[in-house]
């Protein structure tokens, strides 16, 4: 077959089946279409695409549920919006399990919760539990009162292993006023979070919570760069267990809590102990937070093998004009704060290299021992 018509059969064959995908839901008409959507979604084939071409408000009234899908990309026209209904119910607007290759791209999703301040734990907007090789990008995300993405392991994977989550990337997104993006699971302590992990170039502004990685069972792998975190209400970034971690070249405004706190997991929440480390904080600009970053080893009661962290790594970083008001009491008021209970040291770690100024009864880093603090300058106010 010559390559000219090869491409003009997978072209006509690409405008049909999207206007099927048009025909099939309406915008605006106030009509549930998640019925509409999900029959869709399972009728497309592997290795295509399903795109939604017609701008508007698509009404999500139930959860949209799909078990081992592959290798499908679900795409929007600028100005779709998948908006939750009034009386939705269930908790993801998509929930997908046990799927690979999967690529969601375009869309706005419009969640329940305007309040600014408190949280709707399950009032949620994707989920990928069990799955692998999935891309989440270029959406934006509004009003969700717990995670605009969850992405984890889970009981429903044809992959019976405790991390069966794998090579998730959510890039070049825009969050507003939700909860959440994060690695967590209620559903049982013998599965973790998601290995290899790729959050990179999204906005995330109004945050009521943290952009949080955290699991049940030994996980690593997470590269966490080039976004920007806005009014942020909560810490910024959570870290718990996970290790082999790279947060770079990220831009923190305004930030009402941490900017990173990492910290081992409450011991009921685990069974085997965890040896953790591997943290790289470099190259992040802070600007007008209320608390710098907080490195806790070991917590009372945990299960203790190795009696180290090793390789914390903050070093090329600007902190300006952080207050450390997070504390209510001032002898923490230190840009970084390394905590240890006893159980566990530090080892091979650095703080190098930092540029930072001090605000009023505030100072740079509370020491502990297996940290080189070394060649970190001090910008000091000029004298008019």
């Amino acid at each position: 077959m010559p390559k000219s018509l090869f491409l003009f059969i997978a072209l006509s064959l690409s405008i049909l089946f999207s206007s099927q995908a048009s025909s099939s839901m309406i915008p605006d008409d106030g009509i549930d279409d998640s019925e509409a959507l999900k029959d869709l979604i399972l009728n497309t084939a592997e290795n295509s695409e399903l795109k939604i071409d017609k701008p508007g408000v698509y009404d999500i009234c139930s959860a949209i549920i799909v078990r081992n899908l592959n290798n499908i990309v679900i795409t929007a026209n600028t100005g779709v919006i998948l908006k939750k209904c009034d009386r939705f119910e269930g908790e993801y607007i998509l929930s997908f399990y046990n799927s690979r290759f999967i690529e969601i791209n375009g869309f706005i999703f419009r969640g329940l919760t305007t309040d600014k301040i408190n949280y709707v734990w399950g009032e949620q907007g994707i989920l990928f539990a069990g799955s692998e090789d999935i891309s989440i990008k270029h959406n934006q995300f509004f009003d969700f009162g717990d995670a605009a993405i969850r992405a984890t392991s889970s009981k429903r994977s044809s992959y019976n292993a405790p991390i069966n989550s794998f090579r998730v990337k959510i890039s070049n997104n825009y969050f507003n006023n939700v909860t959440q993006v994060t690695t967590t699971h209620p559903w049982s302590g013998n599965y973790g979070g998601t290995h290899d992990i790729t959050v990179e170039s999204n906005v995330f502004e109004g945050l009521k919570g943290s952009l949080k990685l955290a699991t049940r069972k030994p996980v690593s792998k997470a590269l966490i760069k080039y976004n920007t975190f806005k009014k942020t209400k909560g810490t910024a970034i959570e870290l718990t267990y996970y290790s082999d971690v790279k947060i770079i070249a990220n831009t923190f405004i305004d930030s009402d809590k941490f900017i990173l706190n990492a910290y081992p997991n409450k011991p009921r929440s685990v069974t085997e102990p965890f040896n953790w480390g591997n943290i790289y904080f470099t190259h992040n600009t802070v600007l007008r937070s209320k608390g710098g970053i907080r490195i806790q080893s070991d917590v009372t009661g945990e299960l203790i093998d190795d009696k180290y962290v090793r390789g914390i790594y903050i070093n090329n970083n600007h902190f300006i004009d952080v207050d450390m008001t997070v504390y209510p009491e001032k002898k923490y008021w230190y840009l970084i704060n390394l905590f240890t209970r006893g159980g566990k040291s530090y080892l091979f770690s650095t703080i190098k290299d930092n540029v930072y100024n001090l605000l009023p009864e505030v100072d740079f880093v509370k020491k502990t021992s297996g940290f080189t603090v070394e060649d970190n300058t001090l910008i000091k106010p000029e004298n008019n």
